[in-house]
């Protein structure tokens, strides 16, 4: 089976066409309806920068931006920030005329002693926005919804269309034949040193990396052990997050205090956190150093080289989240590469319909990791050693890998008082069943539960890091404002999509299973990556009935299914029935 180049580049069209259809309903809207109607914009006074966070003072006469939430600031001529004289003009108007702009995610809120105003922090603002601003403190920014990355989608349009590269080529013109396969597994501890011998025998290698299983360290380690050999090396990944997390590992130390790792995109809260990184605004390899650069900038850098292979080595992180085409520009960019990701992981995001993409045959399109694996003629290796959790709960992940993984250590984790007699002492997951109406994404009883089971363990350790996830927005916008009307705002309780939380790791995780569209919100991939987050205990709370639907997947079936045999609780929404089974300790 060979892949058209056509039908690909028709495929990352209608992904365009996607993706900018409903942000432009937004774009064209008048500024003033999105502030003022559907809150979808807002102003607010820039106070200053602290630990690399911007810091601004919002009115509390419309709705604050919702702690993960993703936007644009600008700075708007003077007499546009005053929104009174926005008068018609669009969201589109205004970013024509804005002086500077930033993407940036709002992280915190807290009060003010005026009750009509709070402060809210945004990080992610960029070095260059943040320069721009600091000095002028008390102006108005307004803050607007997050394009989407139509230029890394036209970067990649611009990849397929070139015929010339023989990288690109080797990717995206090969026969491709599905086969059987099985990872090789690795077992040792020097992982580093067996990938490196591996490179040393084939110009591309896949390597699995389930959760927790150190694919950061080794990917560090490696990467400081080519630069010392005098190679340029490229790391690339989705996130910014999992760049950084690279450059803070102890193998990389002597290249950072030797300036020999360089980012593009630095923005004020990386700075902060690493120091020492040096900024890049313009790709190119550079020997015996180490280049950190997303998805979204290095295949505009790909698509726009003349030669091939300029780099020695290039190293994809989180390539499961890579369509098929960011293969390709790795191969045109790397003598040698490395894509490290999980095919039992989230596979890329994409905005076009479900049905569409079954139809016109994009799938292979989009799961580029599958398919490379699916017909790879060189060994597939895995990793089996999670550092993460114990061995409790790498039984349960384990379901996903033909129960090959191995925690590194076991422990005891019995340290919150409240929940001992729900949790188990080894960690890993419960399952807390109660009663959801069916269709119902916001479950009133269900979200208390779980803002009651977050007090609870904030109360026993106000220090543990928590991870509230569903797969739902508007399940998530329920369970964000059921905590703080219950618990309050905390800086060490992220309430989020699974979606975009890969690579996170926390203490507890709470994952919320609403009694609707179960072949979305327990689709194996999504529930693997929610239910393999935490350190020490996975809270699953679902709808008692929900081994009635037929759509769940066979992988978590037997998953939920064990567990609701081995640690699981049953928590009625009827307070008499509660109190008539002893479980009077819960939301009295």
């Amino acid at each position: 089976m060979n892949i058209d180049r056509n039908k690909h580049w028709q495929f990352l069209e209608d992904e365009l066409k996607a993706e900018t259809e409903e942000f432009n309903k937004k774009f064209m809207t008048t500024a003033i309806s999105l502030l003022q109607n559907s809150e979808e914009m807002y102003v607010a006074q820039f106070i200053t920068f602290k630990d690399g966070e911007m810091i601004m003072k919002f009115p509390n006469t419309r709705s604050l931006p919702r702690k993960g939430e993703f936007l644009v600031s600008m700075v708007l001529p003077p007499t546009l920030q005053n929104y009174h004289n926005w008068g018609d003009k669009t969201y589109r108007d205004l970013y024509k005329e804005r002086y500077n702009s930033t993407e940036c995610v709002c992280i915190w809120h807290s009060p003010t002693s005026d009750k009509n105003f709070s402060l809210v922090g945004f990080s992610k603002v960029s070095l260059d926005f943040a320069e721009y601003i600091k000095d002028t403190p008390g102006i108005i920014l307004t803050f607007a919804p997050q394009r989407p990355p139509i230029d890394y989608v036209m970067n990649l349009q611009r990849v397929v269309e070139d015929k010339f590269s023989p990288g690109i080529s080797s990717v995206l013109d090969a026969n491709y034949s599905h086969q059987e396969w099985e990872p090789i597994l690795i077992k040792q501890d020097n992982v580093s040193n067996f990938v490196y011998t591996q490179l040393n025998l084939t110009d591309t290698m896949i390597l699995q990396g389930p959760p927790g299983t150190g694919k950061t360290y080794m990917i560090a380690e490696l990467c400081a052990r080519l630069c010392a050999e005098g190679k340029s090396v490229l790391v690339t990944a989705l996130t910014n997050r999992a760049l950084m997390e690279i450059a803070e590992k102890p193998a990389v130390q002597n290249l950072l205090k030797e300036r020999r790792i360089l980012k593009t995109n630095i923005t004020t809260d990386e700075h902060k956190e690493v120091p020492l990184l040096e900024p890049i605004k313009h790709l190119a390899p550079i020997p015996s150093a180490l280049v950190l650069s997303t998805y979204y900038i290095t295949s505009g850098f790909a698509a726009d080289l003349s030669i091939e292979q300029p780099f020695d080595y290039v190293i994809m992180d989180e390539a499961s989240q890579a369509l098929l085409a960011m293969f390709g520009a790795c191969r045109k960019m790397g003598k040698k590469n490395l894509w490290v990701g999980d095919v039992h992981q989230l596979s890329p995001i994409v905005s076009l319909n479900g049905d569409r993409i079954k139809f016109c045959g994009y799938q292979n399109m989009i799961d580029g990791l599958q398919l490379l694996a699916d017909n790879s003629t060189s060994p597939i290796y895995q990793l089996t050693k999670t550092y993460r959790f114990g061995q409790r709960s790498a039984d349960y992940t384990g379901y996903f890998y033909n129960g090959t993984l191995i925690a590194n250590e076991s422990n005891n984790y019995n340290d919150l008082p409240s929940l001992n007699n729900i949790l188990s002492e080894k960690g890993g997951p419960t399952l807390i069943l109660t009663d959801m109406p069916s269709g119902d994404y916001m479950p009133q009883f269900a979200t208390t539960l779980a803002a009651y089971i977050v007090g609870s363990i904030l109360n026993d350790n106000k220090k543990k890091d928590l991870a509230v996830l569903t797969c739902m927005r508007n399940t998530t916008r329920a369970l964000q404002k059921s905590i703080i009307q219950n618990v309050g705002s905390h800086s060490n309780v992220l309430v989020d999509t699974v979606a975009r939380i890969q690579g996170l790791t926390t203490d507890i995780t709470i994952f919320f299973v609403p009694n609707t569209s179960y072949n979305r919100t327990l689709e194996p991939h999504l529930f693997n990556v929610a239910t393999s987050r935490a350190r020490e205990h996975t809270i699953i709370i679902a709808d008692k009935n929900f081994h009635e639907y037929p759509t769940i997947k066979p992988l978590v079936r037997r998953y939920l299914e064990k567990l609701k045999e081995e640690k699981s609780i049953y928590i009625s929404s009827k307070k008499d029935e509660r109190d008539r089974i002893g479980q009077t300790f819960l939301l009295e």
